[in-house]
């Protein structure tokens, strides 16, 4: 190795660990109770690889202190939006706690109107494709509903829209759903169906931001979201969707999800309420 060549390397290893040193993130707590204040979630704390991987993306946006990453997350909503996406967990699959959902398809076939949906949150659309399916397995037309998906996660927004699923996803369904709803490509990658892939309307939003009294529905699933919050945020969570639901709405909860009795919501079954006021 020539001199200058060794000196170089020399140069570049004293370069990274200049960078090293830089990177200071104590006190993170700053960060993780900003993000609980916006979101509502809470247990980022106890979460030391997501932590990881957020401070690994601030290292790559030369983010090297806790004081600029919450500045960043303050005055930046891009950057804001990409830390959100790192916390946001999205695992999903299609007919996941499928008794609620058959539920659904029933109430939704003996309905003598059209019927607004929200699924809040929707991650990567799995559910609301679920509730399509089945519908269409038990020849309903799908013009009897109006379905929207929301997320806080604008990177599973994406995919909902795509539609493109793989086997993890697709295990609950039989060889012949894949056949009829779906088109598989030589990665083994699994794509809905035009007709389905247009139905939903998906968006990003943040529930504790949504304006309950901009829209309306007659049902609501918010499943297995509850468990990332505190009491608090739970109580405030349940106040929003209740201000979503239109009166006689449906709410259905996730297996996972805890919630307070409220006084404007009658238990129908097991994880089914309607609004009564």
């Amino acid at each position: 190795m020539s001199l200058f060549s060794w000196f170089s390397s020399r140069r570049v290893e004293e370069v990274k660990k200049v960078k090293e040193q830089k990177a200071n993130f104590a006190n993170f707590k700053r960060v993780t109770d900003y993000i609980y204040e916006k979101s509502g979630i809470t247990d980022l704390d106890t979460r030391a690889l997501t932590a990881s991987r957020l401070q690994s993306y601030a290292k790559e946006q030369k983010i090297y202190t806790t004081k600029t990453f919450l500045e960043s997350m303050q005055k930046s909503d891009s950057f804001y939006q990409e830390i959100m996406n790192i916390a946001t967990i999205n695992e999903s699959f299609f007919f996941r706690e499928k008794k609620e959902l058959d539920w659904l398809v029933s109430y939704i076939k003996n309905s003598s109107k059209k019927l607004d949906i929200l699924v809040l949150p929707c991650s990567t659309g799995e559910e609301v494709y679920s509730i399509l399916l089945l519908l269409l397995e038990e020849s309903v037309r799908l013009d009897k509903i109006n379905i929207s998906g929301c997320d806080l996660n604008s990177y599973a927004i994406e995919s909902a829209k795509k539609g493109e699923y793989d086997e993890h996803s697709l295990h609950n369904l039989d060889a012949n759903l894949r056949k009829e709803y779906f088109v598989q490509n030589e990665k083994n990658i699994y794509t809905i169906s035009s007709p389905l892939r247009l139905k939903p309307d998906f968006y990003q939003a943040n529930i504790f931001e949504i304006d309950s009294s901009q829209k309306k529905y007659d049902i609501v699933l918010s499943r297995n979201m509850f468990i990332y919050f505190d009491d608090a945020n739970r109580k405030k969570a349940l106040e929003i969707i209740v201000g979503l639901l239109n009166p006689q709405g449906i709410y259905i909860k996730g297996h996972a999800d805890y919630i307070e009795a409220h006084n404007e919501l009658t238990n129908l079954r097991y994880g089914v309420y309607s609004k009564q006021i």
